[in-house]
């Protein structure tokens, strides 16, 4: 009898033991359901509220763009996800090639697929009719710090220049030295000499001392060549604007990521739709995004005035778009 009472209390204590640990592990995993959708709702929101933005802009701010230019060179399709990316230069492009890749399950750039030539070899409204049926995104950062991490990757941030890398000198340094009234240090370089021939302009030649020979530019001689390349309308590709690039208002995109929120915003498009790729993967390390900012943003604390006026016309538009604001001092005179 008494063997019998034991066992009913072993029993019942096992009993209420076992419920009491489903009904805890349960309730975590309902816990951590709605964690996640919250989550997801949030993000949800916050595409929503990027995207009627620049619908609200497209619609009361003219926008310059260039669709030829957007389909011919930045979107990168998703061919079997019924999706596609608009890239551009110091945004993240790198990353998305390579995941354009491994989604696309190609080793080559993603910009010669086969896929994608065949497309562009059809009729310019199959390709627009093509682009506009797949869902579109879009990854933008803010324009200013853009074109920080061009000066810093394109121009070495203000180093000099490696006279060996003739193509890099043609494409960055020699413009800029001219938009500046400035001249390249060596001045008999056959590299200079073949430029200005090419652009059919010649310099006077210079006294040894003469400081205007130069293998590098400061930041605000940058400025000054990205503004001087719009006045021309000879604008790099490396900091066009993004109306120029991928056509926001023409396409509508759906979703817009941003670097400053990349990892929330590309986990929850890679999940959507199904991407066997990693949403984290990045080219180079990454170091926290709003120190990047900062000290980005510090660059302009030494721009004229006057300089800095031309530079927000040039991305004004780019900055209501896409919701961006300039920093505090941003006025402040040097």
């Amino acid at each position: 009898m008494l063997k019998s009472k034991v066992l009913s209390v072993i029993v019942f204590v096992g009993l209420v033991f076992t419920l009491n640990f489903l009904y805890q592990h349960g309730h975590a995993n309902s816990s951590l359901r709605d964690e996640t959708f919250e989550r997801q709702g949030i993000i949800e929101e916050r595409f929503r509220n990027r995207r009627e933005r620049v619908l609200k802009t497209c619609r009361t701010a003219q926008n310059m763009e260039d669709v030829v230019c957007t389909l011919n060179t930045r979107v990168l399709y998703f061919w079997n996800y019924n999706a596609s990316i608009c890239t551009m230069g110091k945004v993240s492009s790198g990353t998305w090639r390579s995941h354009a890749q491994r989604v696309n399950e190609i080793r080559g750039h993603p910009m010669y697929d086969g896929r994608r030539r065949s497309l562009l070899r059809k009729p310019w409204q199959q390709i627009i009719d093509y682009s506009k049926s797949v869902s579109r995104w879009i990854t933008v950062r803010h324009p200013l710090t853009r074109l920080v991490s061009c000066y810093q990757d394109k121009f070495r941030n203000g180093s000099n220049f490696p006279e060996r890398k003739r193509n890099v000198l043609g494409e960055f340094l020699f413009p800029a030295l001219l938009s500046n009234g400035l001249v390249f240090k060596s001045q008999n370089s056959y590299a200079w000499k073949d430029f200005l021939d090419k652009r059919k302009r010649s310099v006077k030649i210079l006294n040894a001392k003469d400081k205007r020979g130069r293998s590098s530019v400061t930041f605000t001689e940058f400025l000054n060549h990205v503004a001087h390349t719009f006045e021309e309308g000879r604008i790099n590709r490396h900091w066009k604007t993004y109306g120029l690039l991928c056509s926001p208002c023409f396409f509508d995109y759906e979703y817009i990521a941003k670097t400053e929120t990349q990892d929330q915003d590309l986990e929850y498009l890679f999940n959507r739709f199904g991407f066997p790729s990693d949403p984290h993967q990045a080219v180079k390390v990454k170091e926290d995004v709003q120190r990047k900012t900062e000290n980005d943003l510090r660059y302009y604390e030494t721009v004229p005035m006057e300089l800095k006026q031309k530079i927000y016309n040039i991305y004004k538009t780019d900055m209501e778009m896409f919701g961006y604001d300039l920093p505090q001092d941003f006025w402040k005179t040097p």
